[in-house]
C-alpha cells in the first residue's frame, strides 16, 4: 500500500518542487522585508542548508539565505542548487526566541525548526502538499551547479536582457534576446518552457536547457527570444488559473516583439516548444498565420488522458515496477481523470468523489486534499482535454519533430505518429523527423530514461541534436 500511495501521487502529475524531474526554476528577484517578531539573542543570519530525505536512497540538497533587514525584520531565499532553483523568494519568516518558521506559498510548503546553540543546527520538519520530511540544516555556503555545456562569456554574439508587453492582458514579461553580431536581417525563433513555472532557461536539476540551446542557434546566425514564465522570476502576471491556451497568449506576444526588431528578418520567425511548449506552438501558429516554422521537442499529440496514461506505464517500467502493478495504478489513473471530466456531474460532486477515492487508496486527508487543489485546477482540467491534434491538422508551415526512444514522459512511439498523422490529414508534408536513440525527453544520453536520471547525466542536450536543429532552421526546412 505504501507503495500505491507514492506512485499515485507522483504520477497523477504532482511531481512537486522538490521531486526530481519536476519544472523547477530559478528565481533571481528583490524581496520585501518580511515582520517578524524577534525575541531573545539568537541571530539566525546566513545561509543554512541540510539534506532532505525524498526517498530510500535520495536525497536533495537544500538550504535558505537568511538576510536581517534590522527592526526586527529578516528576509530569507530558498536554495536548491541541483534543482537550479536559487533566490527563490520565501512569502513569509518568523522567529520566535529559537523557533522559526519560514513559508513557501508559492511550492505549498513549510519549514519549522528549532535552533540549538549547542549543536549550532536547526532541526525540524519540512511539510509540502500534506507530506512531512525531517531536515536539519548547518551553516554553509551557497554551491553553484555548472554543466560542462554551459556557455562561458564572453559570447561571439549579442545578449540583452528585456521587457515585454504580454496581450490582452498588459502585464510585463521578462527575458533575454541572444543575435548574431552585424545588421541582419537574421532568421529568429521564440523558445516556450515545459509544464510548470520555468526561468527563461527552462531551467531544472542544475541544468539550463534553453540557454545551451539558445547558444548553439545563436552561433549558427539565428536570433533567440527566452523568457521567464508569467508569475515567475521577473516576469509579471499570475500563473495560478492560467492553462495553455494562456499561455500561447504569452508566446504569440514574444513572437510580435521579435516582429518590431530591425534585426529580424520578419517573414522568418518560427517557435521551438519543448514538452507542453510543443502544444503551445501549434495553437500559436494556428492563431498566427505569420509564423513561419515550428520545432517540436518532445511534444505530445494526444489528449493529456492518454499522455498521463502512456507515461505513468513508461516511468514505472523504467523504475522495473511489475506489470500487473503498472495495470493497477494506470486503471485507478484513468478512473479519476474520468470522474474529473465527467460533466454530467457538478464540479463539487466530482471533487467528492476523487477525493473519496484518493481516500481510498490510503492518502492521508490533508494530502488528498493538496491532490484534489492540483488536479481541479484550470491547467490540469484543461490539459486532459486539449487535444494538439486539433491545432496540428490546421497547419501548413514546416514542422521538425524531435524524440527519443527513452523518452518516458512523451514517449515516441505513441507521439510522434500521432503527430505525423494530424500533419498529414491536414495536407501538410512539410515536416521533419527526428527519433534519437538512447535520448530522455531533455534530450540527454539516458540509460532507462526514467525522471530520477536527469540531475545525474552531465549533458544538458546531445550535440547532435543542437545541430540538427540548428541546421533544419538555416537551411534544411527549405
Amino acid at each position: 500500500r505504501t507503495s500505491m500511495k507514492i506512485h499515485m501521487v507522483l504520477l497523477l502529475g504532482m511531481l512537486i518542487a522538490l521531486i526530481p524531474g519536476c519544472t523547477t526554476k530559478t528565481v533571481e528577484q528583490a524581496i520585501s522585508p518580511v515582520p517578524v517578531e524577534k525575541e531573545g539573542p539568537v541571530d539566525l543570519s546566513g545561509y543554512w542548508e541540510g539534506a532532505l530525505a525524498i526517498g530510500p536512497t535520495d536525497s536533495l540538497a537544500m538550504g535558505f539565505t537568511i538576510t536581517s533587514s534590522g527592526e526586527g525584520t529578516y528576509d530569507a531565499l530558498l536554495q536548491i542548487p541541483s534543482q537550479g532553483l536559487r533566490n527563490f523568494k520565501v512569502s513569509s519568516i518568523h522567529q520566535e526566541r529559537d523557533q522559526l518558521t519560514i513559508g513557501m506559498e508559492q511550492l505549498q510548503a513549510t519549514f519549522t525548526g528549532t535552533y540549538d546553540a549547542g549543536t549550532e543546527q536547526i532541526a525540524g520538519t519540512f511539510v509540502q502538499m500534506g507530506q512531512s520530511l525531517p531536515l536539519v540544516l548547518d551553516r554553509g555556503e551557497v554551491k553553484e551547479n555548472t554543466r560542462p555545456q554551459d556557455p562561458v562569456k564572453p559570447y561571439p554574439y549579442i545578449a540583452e536582457d528585456i521587457q515585454f508587453q504580454q496581450e490582452p492582458e498588459g502585464f510585463q514579461l521578462a527575458g533575454t534576446i541572444t543575435r548574431p553580431q552585424g545588421d541582419g536581417p537574421f532568421p529568429a525563433v521564440v523558445l516556450i518552457t515545459g509544464s510548470g513555472a520555468q526561468n527563461r532557461d527552462e531551467e531544472l536539476l542544475g541544468h539550463r536547457p534553453f540557454l545551451v540551446l539558445a547558444d548553439a542557434l545563436t552561433r549558427s546566425g539565428i536570433v533567440v527570444l527566452r523568457y521567464d514564465d508569467r508569475g515567475f522570476a521577473e516576469s509579471g502576471g499570475d500563473a495560478s488559473a492560467a492553462t495553455s491556451v494562456d499561455f500561447a497568449d504569452d508566446a504569440e506576444s514574444a513572437v510580435s516583439l521579435l516582429r518590431t526588431l530591425p534585426y529580424v528578418d520578419a517573414g522568418n520567425i518560427g517557435i521551438i516548444g519543448h514538452s507542453e511548449g510543443a502544444i503551445i506552438a501549434p495553437i500559436v501558429a494556428q492563431r498566427d498565420r505569420e509564423v513561419a516554422f515550428l520545432v517540436l521537442m518532445a511534444g505530445s499529440g494526444v489528449d493529456g488522458v492518454a499522455v498521463l496514461e502512456d507515461q505513468t506505464a513508461a516511468i514505472l517500467r523504467a523504475q522495473q515496477a511489475p506489470e500487473a502493478y503498472i495495470s493497477q495504478v494506470v486503471e485507478a489513473n484513468l478512473a479519476i481523470y474520468a470522474t474529473i471530466l465527467d460533466e454530467s456531474r457538478t464540479l463539487e460532486e466530482r471533487k467528492e468523489a476523487v477525493l473519496q477515492t484518493l481516500l481510498t487508496m490510503g492518502l492521508p486527508q490533508d494530502q488528498a486534499k493538496s491532490q484534489i487543489s492540483a488536479l481541479f485546477s484550470p491547467w490540469y482540467m484543461t490539459f486532459l482535454a486539449l487535444d494538439p491534434a486539433d491545432y496540428l491538422q490546421d497547419l501548413a508551415l514546416p514542422v521538425m519533430v524531435l524524440n527519443g526512444t527513452k523518452d518516458t514522459q512523451v514517449s515516441a512511439t505513441l507521439h510522434v505518429p500521432a503527430i505525423e498523422k494530424a500533419l498529414l490529414a491536414g495536407g501538410n508534408t512539410r515536416y521533419t523527423i527526428k527519433v534519437y536513440e538512447g535520448l530522455n525527453h531533455l534530450f540527454q544520453p539516458a540509460e532507462t530514461g526514467a525522471p530520477e536520471e536527469y540531475g545525474n547525466i552531465d549533458t544538458t542536450i546531445d550535440p547532435q541534436v543542437l545541430e540538427d536543429v540548428s541546421n533544419w532552421i538555416v537551411s534544411g526546412r527549405f
